[in-house]
């Protein structure tokens, strides 16, 4: 049973809905009477104002996030048996995933962990301790891992913005065994090269792997592909594994060389061009040449990381589309990914704006998601935080043949 010490904070009566409801967060200015004197990360209580429990949630005194909930049974002990039972859930829930060695295992509060993200590749696990909460549990929460999974290495890679915002220390550090620079992964009958401690995320794109299997299964022998925002390569060379000829753009040396080991791997170096420049100039000065490709990839990093940044994220979007369409064939087909949530919302209306602006009539050709080992929950809009459209241009209208001279 929980301690009767556990403090207990008051929520206002819509955040109580939103947690009745099956959200997790409860916002700063959510709280009836914010805490003046509470540890960062300390366990607390939730209730109404009437009184009624919600749930135990890990407090942060930093966070816009005040409160992240991490069980909502009264009785139940936040204790090493509920992190053991909510990570074997988890591990067990992504068994079903075949044809990679590489996925997510743990996605925060979608496996009712807020705050954690374990990734696998091969035979070694890569964690994120973004919340102060589970921060105080990470050394169990490592001990359960190697328990359950036995890895070669686990590799913490808590270096984002999202620690700072909670007061934490930004940490690259082996946690078990040892983690080499690079680990070698394979996604279907491709196999790629994973710089743990350096890359984004925490290595690799692996929420990207739905939209990569759509790519892979549309491109044709001889086509021409853009892959613009490249990063290790992995969508361009998935469309030259299919015979396509390659332009990438990369603005990071680093991630060029990284994309050209991974052409290598998959011997598809011929079909690709590796271009390092800054993906907005480089289409810029493309926009008014000759070139253009039956597809154009569109995988930008994030364009508004908060409400305030929207208008800006909304222009820097329609300028890129502009550009992307302005290098479509006819017929071609444009690959938008997003996965800046304020826009996924209007990221249909600024297509529109922007086909618009072009003179072109688009058709919805497929639509994906993060991938299935990152699920999101439908009351926490937020948790679904990646989209991509694929558009087609519409072929120009057939001249008539009627013969209308006099």
């Amino acid at each position: 049973m929980i301690d009767m010490a556990v403090p207990q904070l008051i929520v206002s009566s819509s955040a109580a809905k939103r947690l009745r409801h099956f959200d997790r967060w409860v916002f700063r200015d959510e709280l009836v009477a914010p805490p003046t004197a509470l540890p960062n990360g300390e366990l607390i209580e939730l209730t109404d104002q009437q009184g009624t429990f919600l749930g135990y949630a890990f407090y942060s005194e930093h966070s816009h996030i005040a409160a992240r909930v991490v069980s909502t049974q009264r009785h139940q002990p936040v204790d090493r048996a509920l992190f053991a039972q909510r990570l074997t859930a988890a591990i067990k829930d992504r068994r079903w995933l075949t044809g990679t060695n590489a996925r997510r295992l743990v996605f925060s509060e979608a496996d009712e962990l807020p705050g954690l993200i374990v990734d696998q590749y091969a035979d070694y696990l890569v964690v994120q301790s973004r919340a102060a909460g589970i921060e105080r549990w990470k050394s169990t929460i490592v001990e359960l891992l190697q328990e359950q999974l036995h890895p070669k290495g686990i590799l913490e890679r808590s270096d984002k913005a999202f620690r700072e915002e909670e007061g934490l220390p930004a940490t690259t550090q082996v946690l078990r065994g040892s983690v080499p620079d690079r680990i070698r992964i394979h996604e279907d009958d491709l196999q790629f090269w994973v710089d743990p401690y350096h890359g984004q995320k925490t290595g690799f794109y692996l929420d990207q792997r739905d939209t990569r299997r759509f790519l892979r299964e549309r491109v044709c022998a001889g086509q021409e592909v853009l892959d613009v925002f490249a990063y290790t390569g992995a969508f361009g060379i998935g469309a030259a594994s299919r015979g396509a000829r390659v332009v990438c753009v990369e603005q990071h040396e680093p991630l060029i060389a990284l994309a050209k080991e991974n052409a290598a791997l998959n011997h598809v170096s011929d079909r690709i061009e590796f271009v390092v420049g800054d993906a907005f100039y480089w289409l810029d000065a493309k926009a008014n040449g000759r070139a253009r490709f039956a597809g154009v990839l569109l995988d930008p990093p994030p364009l508004a990381k908060s409400k305030s940044d929207l208008l800006k994220g909304r222009q820097a979007l329609h300028h890129l589309l502009v550009h992307g369409f302005g290098l479509l064939a006819e017929e071609g087909t444009l690959l938008l990914s997003l996965c800046t949530y304020h826009l996924l919302g209007v990221a249909e209306e600024i297509l529109r704006i922007a086909a618009a602006e072009c003179g072109l009539r688009l058709r919805m050709r497929g639509l994906t998601f993060q991938a299935s080992d990152h699920p999101w929950i439908v009351q926490m809009p937020v948790t679904r935080y990646l989209m991509s459209w694929a558009v087609q241009r519409d072929a120009p209208p057939a001249a008539s043949s009627t013969n209308t001279a006099r």
